[in-house]
């Protein structure tokens, strides 16, 4: 299963992995058989998959690496793989009877609830969406139309009808084989329409996070990204640097906005840049638009709406702090945005502004989306994760925000992966990681919106009953004796 994500993102190993798994639940014939199998498998996957933390709790977190692999493990069986493991169990409790029935319409429906525990329990981590591994193949063309945790559905789904299928049961394998076919057919269906192209810079400093994290250092930071920016500035409309590329308080630095302010004026261009912001007393992550576009006296601050638990901010602070230095943490007092704040408007296009953590949360983006808006700005500094395989993870679900929207995505982070990604999800061009450089390139905006945007989980709702539908049906029809009897002597 781990292999279907980055850095392999083979997405049959899903298909592989979930097949076999529903194969040996098939076997099942305990409860606790069914919450252990299930435990095992959604623990080992998180516990392989999320092995860059380590590289985040021992590297800035000074956590020894014994306890910091303990809080892994600790955390993928206990918060990532818990939620699937009882549903399942309740399930399987209800449903044993009808093995088929249980496999096919109820595991589905409880790995989707699972999902939505995921999403927003304790501020929520749906990062191992089993639908992350599908960016490429056939499944990926569903997103504009369910978006991710439809793919998920129609993954869970397509790996039981498979399950059933090795297992003899060859009246599912219509089922799998029309999943697939309708997702190829689905292949690049477009739901929106190109406008003229707009000549963006992404900006890569590459500054180390020693020196990012030192405020002292504002003056060398800034002239890193200046330096990357004035030779592209007068042909760029659109100039975009890092997440809290600005290392200072927007409010209380107008001698140095108001400077950069004139500048790109002059140019005729707009720079978006990651700042920080603070209001009463209260600190924010931010993104601000200054130059061509911009109105300094009017404009207010975009301010991150999901913040990093043990980064930006520590949950229950007033009870953990005390316990140690583990939980002092730098830079982790930042306060949440507020859910209804406005696109970014960057001459007549409106984009959807993002940072960092925000895009593993579907409806977080698809919440800004309309008709009217016209792409995505994700703001980034991956550099806390290091050489691990986490910043093609977050890549990668940025690309699925890109699909169920159909909006193309101008993403910059501070040292990778900085990249234009089109509206189909594809990676148009990217800069290499742990380099500084700049990513220029012919940024299509777009106008339109997709049934996913326009519905959201309503559709999924729809698909749930639909299974419940069927699977209550099933356990309620009564099997046929001789039919049984047939099978049985036909079938090893």
């Amino acid at each position: 299963m781990s292999l279907s994500i980055a850095p392999v993102e083979k997405w049959p190993f899903a298909v592989i992995a979930l097949v076999f798994f529903m194969m040996q639940l098939y076997t099942c014939k305990f409860v606790p058989q069914v919450a252990l199998l299930t435990l095992l498998f959604f623990g080992t996957y998180g516990t392989i998959s999320l092995t860059w933390l380590n590289f985040v709790m021992e590297g800035f977190g000074q956590v020894p690496a014994v306890l910091s692999y303990t809080i892994i493990f600790g955390f993928s069986f206990a918060y990532v793989a818990a939620p699937y493991a009882f549903l399942n169990m309740v399930v399987f409790y209800f449903t044993q009877k009808k093995k088929s029935v249980y496999l096919l319409c109820f595991v589905p429906i409880a790995f989707i609830l699972a999902d939505y525990i995921i999403y927003y329990y304790l501020t929520g981590f749906p990062w191992l969406y089993a639908g992350y591994s599908c960016v490429e193949g056939p499944l990926k063309n569903y997103a504009p139309f369910i978006g991710v945790r439809g793919i998920n559905t129609v993954l869970y789904v397509l790996s039981a009808a498979l399950a059933l299928t090795a297992l003899r049961k060859f009246l599912y394998l219509p089922i799998a084989a029309m999943i697939l076919v309708v997702g190829v057919f689905l292949e690049n269906i477009p739901q929106v329409e190109k406008l003229p192209t707009i000549t963006a810079s992404l900006v890569q400093a590459n500054i180390t996070q020693s020196v990012h994290n030192n405020a002292a250092s504002a003056n060398e930071i800034f002239s890193t990204y200046w330096n990357l920016t004035k030779p592209k500035i007068q042909n760029s409309k659109i100039v975009v640097w890092s997440e809290s590329a600005l290392p200072v308080d927007y409010y209380s630095s107008a001698d140095l906005i108001g400077d950069l302010d004139t500048v790109f004026k002059s140019e005729k261009s707009d720079l978006v840049t990651g700042i920080f912001s603070s209001v009463q007393d209260k600190l924010y992550n931010s993104i601000v638009r200054i130059g061509n576009s911009a109105d300094l006296a009017k404009d207010l601050p975009y301010q991150k709406r999901k913040l990093v638990p043990f980064g930006e901010i520590v949950p229950f602070e007033d009870f953990l702090r005390p316990l140690g230095s583990i939980f002092v943490i730098p830079n982790s007092s930042f306060s949440y945005g507020a859910d209804d704040q406005l696109p970014v408007r960057i001459r007549d296009n409106k984009f959807i502004p993002a940072i960092c953590y925000e895009a593993i949360f579907p409806e977080v983006i698809s919440s800004m989306d309309s008709a009217e808006t016209n792409g995505i700005i994700m703001v980034s500094n991956d550099s806390w994760f290091g050489p691990t395989q986490a910043p093609e993870q977050h890549l990668n679900i940025a690309r699925m925000r890109a699909m169920e929207l159909q909006k193309p995505m101008l993403r910059c982070t501070n040292s990778g992966i900085t990249a234009y990604i089109d509206e189909n999800g594809k990676v148009v061009d990217r800069l290499p990681q742990d380099q500084e450089g700049v990513l220029t390139v012919q940024f299509a905006p777009v106008k339109g919106q997709t049934f996913y945007s326009k519905y959201g989980t309503f559709t999924l709702f729809i698909i749930m009953l639909i299974l419940l539908g069927f699977g209550i049906y099933g356990l309620k029809k009564k099997d046929d004796a001789s039919k049984e009897t047939l099978n049985k002597l036909i079938r090893p």
